[in-house]
């Protein structure tokens, strides 16, 4: 908010402004360059510009529409097959990432996953990625362009995606937001094959 009320500020403006840490400022500056809700100029100091409101707007709503698209389709699913609905949720982006390493490492035939931040987890999963192929695990991955993948065994390289999406060997299904700060998944294969042909549309398509 101090950054879109000065249009474009240092982080120590912003923390004059917030009444916060300089600090803190930076960091919250920092995180909001990565996840493009901001701008960076060289300099020193460097100057922050916060993304056009009506950019913002778009981009949001287009991230809230996927999403409950993705829940519009799977709602009921579960309960109409006289199945208890179970969906877990994890928190903390340490947590997501590390249960995508779990289902890595327990997948047996097929791992797919289709994710905007393929590098970070990239950052922090390369070794299972090749751990988990050497095993004969067929790993499938869509991802935005220009990024640097793990090994894999498909790559289809897709704009516009908004969530992270990962299936293993069809039977386990998790659904993360864009920063990776919140999942849910669930172990039914009812849930993990309607997200699975979900993303073989999106395989399909062409961006």
């Amino acid at each position: 908010m101090a950054l879109i009320l000065r249009t474009h500020a240092t982080a120590e403006e912003v923390a004059e402004l917030a009444m916060i840490p300089r600090t803190s400022a930076y960091k919250s500056l920092q995180s909001l360059v990565e996840k493009g809700y901001t701008q960076e100029t060289d300099g020193r100091p460097a100057i922050y510009h916060p993304l056009d409101i009506e950019e913002l707007r778009e981009r949001t709503m287009n991230e809230m529409n996927g999403m409950f698209a993705k829940l519009s389709s799977i709602k009921g699913l579960l309960s109409e097959k006289g199945t208890p609905e179970l969906v877990y949720t994890i928190y903390g982006r340490r947590k997501v990432l590390a249960k995508i390493g779990d289902m890595l490492d327990t997948a047996r035939t097929t791992f797919m996953i289709s994710s905007p931040k393929m590098q970070d987890i990239r950052s922090d999963l390369s070794d299972r990625f090749k751990e988990a192929q050497a095993r004969g695990v067929k790993i499938t991955i869509i991802t935005e362009p220009a990024v640097k993948l793990p090994s894999a065994d498909e790559v289809y390289r897709r704009k516009g995606l908004i969530a992270t999406d990962v299936i293993m060997d069809g039977t386990l299904a998790m659904i993360a937001t864009e920063d990776l700060d919140l999942c849910g998944f669930s172990d039914n294969p009812l849930i993990a094959g309607h997200l699975e042909n979900f993303l073989h549309m999106v395989k399909g398509s062409h961006k």
